[in-house]
């Protein structure tokens, strides 16, 4: 009995040693493993850091991490896919090892995104009066006067401005930087930081610089501009404008009453091609656009070295849409030098606009006309976003709040996929932000 006794007693502390020698073991390892994990995040820190510093550099790197006590703690390994064509959407991997188990590593994926100048339903950079209904984030470096239906911030620089009477005010009171009779003021802001409208001057000639490498560059006319056609099957038709209608008076409040034109008569076919996959079509001229997009692209317009007297505007000359298809994979964008222009008799009656429109040194927008049978239209419906320099109309009252001009009802609507989703080549906003973290 004593000899079966010692057995049983010798087989417990073996079995109990194995025991806490596995879970020292185990400890060992988890420890091993934690610290590859820490390893790892340190890359990913790096790469953040790296990237606020140098956007571009997306090159595979492998570094040591140390301890200023225990010297080498571990490498990591970092490597980058970069966004692509029309993203700003970076996937970061690092994996993490320890100097002391090298064979057990630690795998983390990050992703990182810049915003995009359409991070806004509207970025405007003078003062402006709503009416409308509005869905998403409104920005202006001047005041807001906001008498609609918003359901975002609503954010302007100004802690207070003067409102003059083009925003329905008399005798030039001081006012907050966003006040009026519209709903949601929960949501209003003020004041922000401003934001750099003049740095659209840099992305215009890299757009050029873009458009000239892919061959979809094209020149002065030599008439009055381009005409862009977008057609449903993802190809486009250009012509080049030879003559435009008569001059009709019209009003803009920086220019006042002039006699112009910006409705085309007669034109001649340039080309027709398919329009290029994430792409970018820059044209030295104005340009009027309209049709169905069925992919991702821009287009810009502007002539360089930059001069007031030779800005160019670019004309919607009808709906340009996307067809119903509202995933992300049609995006859109128009960057125009001067203004983006509505004009008279091309403005369609019920007018859809989708896409990222940008008026850099002018403004969004339909001049006043006071004679002739397109002077009031019905209706206006935007998606994605309006940039705009100048304060954007299209809808134009008299001192009684009665429309006179323009159109007579519009909404605008924000498109999610243009934060971090642009259409090619489209500027961006500020540094690389977190979007998501996993261990793979």
């Amino acid at each position: 009995m004593m000899v079966v006794l010692v057995m049983m007693i010798g087989v417990m502390f073996v079995s109990l040693g194995g025991v806490t020698n596995q879970q020292y073991q185990q400890g060992g390892l988890t420890a091993q493993d934690e610290t590859a994990f820490q390893v790892a995040e340190s890359g990913l820190n790096y790469a953040r850091w790296r990237l606020a510093h140098n956007g571009n550099d997306f090159s595979s790197v492998q570094n040591q991490v140390y301890d200023q006590l225990k010297g080498v703690l571990g490498t990591y390994t970092l490597t980058f896919v970069p966004p692509q064509n029309g993203s700003t959407i970076v996937q970061i991997t690092s994996v993490g090892h320890t100097a002391t188990a090298p064979v057990r590593d630690v795998t983390l994926q990050a992703t990182y995104g810049k915003p995009s100048f359409a991070k806004y339903a509207m970025l405007l950079n003078d003062d402006v009066w709503f009416g409308e209904t509005i869905s998403g984030a409104v920005h202006s470096n001047g005041g807001i006067r906001m008498d609609g239906q918003s359901d975002s911030t609503m954010t302007s620089a100004k802690a207070t401005y003067t409102c003059k009477s083009t925003q329905g005010c008399s005798g030039n009171p001081t006012k907050p930087g966003v006040w009026g009779s519209g709903g949601n003021s929960a949501l209003w802001q003020y004041p922000v930081s401003s934001v750099d409208y003049a740095g659209l001057t840099a992305d215009l000639v890299s757009m050029k610089a873009a458009a000239q490498s892919a061959n979809t560059y094209f020149g002065s006319s030599g008439g009055y501009g381009y005409h862009i056609v977008f057609n449903s099957n993802n190809t486009y038709s250009l012509y080049k404008v030879t003559s435009k209608q008569s001059n009709i008076s019209s009003y803009f409040p920086d220019d006042g009453w002039v006699s112009s034109s910006y409705d085309i008569k007669k034109e001649s076919l340039v080309t027709s091609a398919t329009v290029p996959s994430g792409g970018i079509l820059f044209f030295e001229d104005s340009v009027w656009v309209e049709g169905t997009v069925a992919s991702r692209v821009t287009i810009a317009s502007g002539k360089f070295p930059e001069n007031p007297s030779t800005y160019t505007d670019i004309i919607i000359n009808g709906s340009v849409t996307y067809g119903g298809v509202k995933d992300g994979t049609r995006e859109f964008g128009a960057v125009s030098q001067g203004n983006v222009l509505i004009p008279n008799s091309g403005a369609a009656n019920n007018l859809e606009m989708d896409g990222a429109f940008v008026a850099q040194h002018g403004r969004f927008g339909r001049r006043y006309y006071n004679t002739g049978s397109y002077i009031l239209r019905n209706s206006i419906t935007t998606y994605g976003m309006v940039a705009s320099n100048l304060v954007p109309v299209t809808t134009w009252v008299n001192g009684s709040n009665a429309v006179i001009g323009g159109y007579q009802s519009g909404t605008s609507s924000y498109d999610s996929n243009l934060l971090y989703g642009p259409p090619p080549y489209f500027p961006t906003t500020g540094e690389y932000q977190f979007l998501s973290w996993q261990q793979k």
